[in-house]
């Protein structure tokens, strides 16, 4: 999807069948057709109508949805038994709209109107459905993906490496805009940012020579980059709803975004077994080299125990957030990541109360994660 051509809302292309909208209150593109079906603005929530509904109908969308949900949720998945379920439910709801056209000579412009929308949230409710149940398929592509890739050896030193994760992490933290509510979702400036961050940490490794032999801290360094690699290029358009090219399944690479960081999750907690029982750290010289790999990892894996439930609450088994709100997640686990981030960069002989991600690492390496995700790396 391209910003610059598509709606970020439905996806399809600008053109003569769907027109170009710019929103008053912030300024972004969004097609004519999601413009006229929402109440308020999808990048900063302003309220178009003025008033909040208090006739009973959706708070977000006028009479009407867009039923371009139902088609996402559909390529989503795939050839899926859940698939084939949904696209009978939503067949049927077709079929009711078809059936509320075909009477409109006799029925009412009330009737036909809750007919039409009734059938059109059944679609929706079964696309959501269907989106937010795991996909083996998808694991399975994730999986394929750090199985096969290519081996990868890190450009200039570690230290190089950690001050560009630790920008990213902090990037990822604070808000998309100053004064705007900190949200979990996608945006116009959000995705291009991103993508500077993706192609920044990307950069850190290039193709390994065929005669050359890594060292145990070039691969160790390279597996946790490609972990950073896999993390970024999830690109969050609502709330719950993301693309993922390593993660969902082609063309569109939609997928939903607790059911893609519980499996990235998995993967990162395997790199951490992986690293524990291999004794890989021992051979790392430099001790504050030795820190920072747990930091990082330890970090990856705070940062994806964020299970979405809105685009400003949900909640974390890792981090208190107060009223389960995103910016109290952030905020708190900024704090955190300063003072691991200390603990990890104090030298040895200093006395400091200050609590790293060490034992947090050894907890991921004990974890019980599925079969299929295990050995990995």
């Amino acid at each position: 999807m391209d910003p610059e051509v598509d709606c970020p809302i439905c996806f399809e292309s600008y053109g003569t069948e769907c027109e170009r909208h710019t929103v008053p209150c912030c300024g972004q593109v969004l097609c004519h057709t999601c413009g006229e079906a929402l109440r308020r603005c999808p990048f900063c929530r302003f309220l178009w109508d003025g008033e909040e509904a208090d006739d009973g109908t959706h708070p977000w969308l006028r009479n009407i949805p867009n039923p371009a949900l139902f088609v996402m949720g559909a390529m989503a998945y795939g050839d899926s038994a859940l698939l084939r379920g949904a696209v009978g439910i939503g067949s049927r709801a077709a079929a009711a709209l078809g059936t509320a056209a075909a009477a409109a000579g006799e029925a009412s412009p009330v009737v036909i109107a809750g007919s039409a929308a009734g059938a059109a949230a059944l679609a929706g409710a079964a696309a959501v459905y269907v989106a937010s149940q795991h996909c083996e398929a998808q694991a399975e592509r994730l999986q394929s993906t750090i199985r096969e890739r290519a081996r990868r050896c890190p450009v200039g030193s570690w230290s190089e490496a950690v001050g560009q994760l630790c920008g990213t992490l902090q990037w990822y933290l604070s808000p998309q805009k100053e004064g705007l509510p900190h949200v979990y979702h996608g945006s116009v400036w959000r995705r291009e940012s991103q993508s500077e961050h993706l192609l920044c940490v990307q950069a850190l490794c290039a193709a390994s020579p065929p005669d050359h032999v890594p060292s145990t801290s070039e691969t160790l360094w390279a597996d946790l980059i490609f972990c950073y690699t896999l993390w970024l290029e999830y690109s969050p358009h609502t709330a719950n709803w993301g693309t993922c090219p390593s993660y969902a399944m082609p063309p569109l690479h939609f997928c939903w975004h607790n059911r893609w960081r519980e499996d990235l999750r998995h993967a990162v907690s395997d790199l951490a077994r992986r690293v524990l029982a291999a004794s890989e750290l021992c051979h790392l010289t430099n001790k504050k080299e030795h820190a920072c790999v747990l930091c990082l990892l330890g970090m990856l894996d705070h940062v994806l125990s964020w299970n979405v439930t809105t685009p400003e609450h949900g909640s974390s088994d890792l981090i208190d957030a107060d009223w389960y709100a995103y910016r109290s997640f952030c905020r708190n686990l900024n704090e955190r990541f300063a003072t691991a981030w200390a603990a990890a960069l104090a030298p040895p002989e200093a006395e400091l109360n200050l609590v790293g991600f060490d034992a947090h690492v050894v907890v991921m390496a004990e974890r019980d994660i599925p079969e299929a995700f295990r050995n990995l790396w």
